[in-house]
């Protein structure tokens, strides 16, 4: 089974209009669940040799990028450094990424139904559903979406990933182009956000970024 770990960054609520974050990225970290322990291992390697100011607990790409908390007073270049060993370990462990951006000031013109999260998470949950339709591998063809506390979103999204799993999501649903899942397992499950420790580094990526490693197209 492929665990996929979703993560956001550009949250503003119902928001639409902040133009310090016209985008709202929903990112995916997908590793089969033989993998997950060389993964939080690996993480730890990196974590014990990096040369910070305090402890690192987790990988926050927004740390990373602002240089705060354990990053502060550490020279762009090696936090430039260290978020690449950090998605180079990505790679490393054969685990693949997937994401989602919605243009928020676009959707405020169009009307918005739901919060850009939801769009998000329906373009992101197709895309993954589809990409394990056609993996080869035996042990990944279900998925299991794990995804940060987020009560405001929680409810909400249970009911959409239950609808696309029964008929297709609401999005592209009276044009037909809806896509059913049929490889996703059960619904979203939510953890606290230190669970989450691996997808961490994709936080605060922007849209004019290089494709990470092992980066699903679309």
């Amino acid at each position: 089974m492929l665990l996929c770990y979703l993560d956001e960054s550009g949250n503003t609520g119902s928001r639409l209009d902040d133009p310090r974050q016209p985008y709202h990225y929903l990112v995916a970290v997908m590793i089969g669940e033989h993998k997950v322990s060389q993964l939080s291992e690996r993480l730890d390697e990196l974590a014990a040799g990096a040369a910070t100011t305090a402890k690192v607990v987790e990988y926050h790409g927004q740390e990373l990028f602002a240089g705060s908390g354990p990053w502060d007073g550490v020279e762009p270049h090696v936090r430039i450094g260290e978020y690449e060993k950090a998605l180079a370990v990505i790679a490393e462990v054969g685990a693949h990424i997937a994401h989602a951006s919605i243009n928020k000031p676009g959707l405020a013109q169009r009307g918005a139904w739901a919060s850009p999260h939801l769009y998000a998470l329906q373009f992101l949950t197709e895309k993954i559903d589809g990409w394990i339709a056609s993996n080869a591998d035996p042990l990944c063809r279900r998925g299991l979406l794990v995804a940060d506390q987020n009560h405001q979103e929680e409810q909400y999204a249970f009911e959409l990933v239950r609808e696309m799993q029964k008929s297709g999501g609401p999005i592209g649903s009276l044009l037909g182009i809806a896509r059913t899942t049929e490889h996703i397992v059960d619904n979203v499950y939510f953890e606290p956000p230190r669970v989450l420790r691996s997808l961490r580094p994709l936080r605060g990526w922007s849209h004019d970024r290089a494709a990470a490693p092992g980066e699903i197209p679309g």
